[in-house]
């Protein structure tokens, strides 16, 4: 009798989290029927599922492509056997994690708390999304990539990287990028922008949703804060609701005693986020050398990465 493993990304799922469950479940699960062909009989059947809502642009491009929506599901019981995908920081993962059994990591994060008791196949590198890390694996294992899967695989390179604008992106990306837009027979910037305009209009966007649907908590030294983005091409629009944003960033803050609330509101035409901070704004002052304004936040031009240009020099300041 086979056993279930879930392949589940970070908490507040984004595109890639999804995106790259999805793909690498059916990439281990296409080897597990190679293997019960050459008469071994597989022991272990992969699950994506997901552990928050479905982003505007993962429903649509699983839903027009035939791929089955992710289970959402609250937590593991324990001895569930998990592959962490796009994430391994404790408090981003899975509730439960620390009773069931971590068999695998595929990753593009800092390297952080998730321990294991036996040893796994963890494979991080520094690309720009999680889906590329897992296209590679589907080239390094000879397995066909299909139309379907390819842009599965392209919309979550596409959205991580934001449209392979982003400082993250890199040469690697953008030469998968051009592969698997040939084998979904896709302009990879057409399809891009019709990915980010699948999120829909601003003033339609729970405020939840606006501030909360990716938004991670971080660690840093003695205090949790949380880090949030939201990626527009409508930034005029995305504004008109700072005043709600910043009342749900404080509901937050108090709620879950975070030191600080960052929200980028981040510009994909423009190329920069608007900075609106919530809480204590000390440290985010000191590392931006900024002063974080009550109203109408701070323009940063050129910062599109929450991981690389704001994550990381916040972690280290």
């Amino acid at each position: 009798m086979s056993e279930t493993v879930f392949v589940v990304g970070h908490r507040n799922p984004d595109n890639d989290s999804i995106s790259a469950a999805v793909a690498y479940a059916n990439l281990k699960n296409v080897l597990a029927e190679r293997a019960c062909a050459e008469g071994e009989e597989p022991a272990l059947v992969y699950k994506p599922v997901r552990l928050g809502p479905l982003p505007a642009e993962s429903e649509w491009v699983l839903e027009t492509f035939g791929f089955e929506v992710p289970e959402l599901v609250e937590g593991a019981e324990a001895g569930q056997k998990l592959v962490l995908v796009d994430h391994n920081e404790v408090r981003q993962a899975i509730p439960g994690i620390e009773d069931a059994e971590v068999v695998e990591i595929i990753d593009h994060h800092r390297i952080a708390d998730v321990m294991t008791a036996n040893p796994i196949m963890y494979l991080n590198l520094p690309w720009g999304s999680t889906a590329s890390i897992v296209t590679r694996l589907y080239k390094d294992y000879g397995v066909e990539i299909t139309p379907e899967v390819a842009r599965v695989l392209l919309s979550a390179i596409l959205t991580d990287t934001v449209i392979l604008k982003s400082p993250t992106a890199t040469a690697v990306d953008e030469g998968l990028v051009a592969e698997l837009a040939e084998i979904a027979g896709v302009d990879a910037v057409k399809y891009g922008v019709e990915l980010f305009k699948k999120r829909g209009g601003e003033e339609a966007i729970e405020i939840e949703k606006f501030v909360g649907a990716d938004a991670k908590e971080f660690q840093v030294g003695d205090k949790v804060v949380l880090i949030a983005q939201h990626e527009t091409v409508d930034l005029e629009g995305a504004m008109a609701r700072e005043a709600e944003a910043r009342a749900h960033m404080n509901d937050l803050l108090q709620k879950n005693d975070y030191d600080f609330v960052l929200l980028l509101v981040t510009d994909i035409v423009a190329e920069g986020s608007q900075f609106l901070v919530e809480g204590n704004t000390e440290l985010v002052n000191r590392v931006f050398e900024i002063e974080c304004n009550a109203e109408g936040g701070n323009w940063m031009p050129g910062v599109l990465s929450r991981k690389k240009q704001v994550a990381a020099p916040i972690l280290a300041g």
